[in-house]
């Protein structure tokens, strides 16, 4: 497992489902914008304390158990959550037809 990828993954779907910005999770935290910033882009291997001080803050005591198909999905769908957010009507139109393509492209047989 990639616990640095996972952290980051989990730390942006938990500040989007918070309704945070980073700047905002970072204050919260008592963390540097950069900390946060580099954490869900993977460019960190933060320090045991600061890692300590996320996991509690975040509640991700499960981070080093094996993740769950669940957990997995909840994750993806908070980050497509928020990428969608900044779409207007007519961009969300593209993205349906866009999915319900790579949908079809992917399971040919499955019915509509």
């Amino acid at each position: 497992m990639n616990y640095i990828k996972t952290l980051g993954d989990l730390v942006k779907a938990g500040r989007i489902q918070m309704g945070l910005t980073q700047s905002e999770l970072a204050h919260e935290m008592g963390l540097a914008l950069r900390t946060v910033a580099d954490i869900e882009n993977y460019d960190a291997n933060p320090r045991f304390d600061t890692l300590c001080t996320i996991i509690d803050y975040m509640n991700l005591q499960d981070i080093f158990h094996a993740e769950d198909s669940e957990s997995k999905k909840s994750t993806l769908l908070a980050v497509i959550n928020q990428e969608l957010s900044y779409f207007t009507e007519e961009d969300l139109a593209v993205a349906v037809k866009v999915i319900e393509g790579l949908r079809k492209g992917l399971y040919p047989k499955n019915p509509e």
